[in-house]
């Protein structure tokens, strides 16, 4: 299957979250008990990591997770890059890694200093 794409909009120096359910072709939830998922934002592919999501499953046996940029993360961001993200998938059973889901980044900056 195919990764889907999807742009995010992220304000610099807020904390950044969304909820993601991994189904099937059919539309049915994936059990993602054990899998990892790693999500990154980059001006590019094979250029130096900017700002990484934390990952964290929330109901494994219905494929639900969702993904964080802390303060931190999004104070690393500048409004004026473009940059790229993707969210990759690797399977406990097999071993599979999938790209699950990637886009573009829009940076909010903030008018108050955080």
């Amino acid at each position: 299957m195919a990764a889907a794409k999807h742009n995010i909009i992220v304000s610099r120096g807020e904390d950044f979250s969304f909820t993601l359910t991994v189904q099937d072709s059919g539309g049915s939830p994936v059990d993602i008990t054990d899998d990892t998922f790693t999500a990154e934002i980059r001006r590019d592919g094979g250029k130096p990591l900017v700002a990484s999501f934390s990952c964290a499953i929330t109901d494994a046996g219905n494929g639900v997770l969702v993904a964080t940029l802390d303060q931190a993360e999004t104070l690393k961001l500048d409004g004026n890059v473009n940059y790229k993200w993707d969210m990759c998938r690797t399977e406990d059973v097999t071993s599979t890694t999938t790209r699950l889901i990637y886009g573009d980044v829009k940076v909010d900056n903030n008018i108050t200093d955080i």
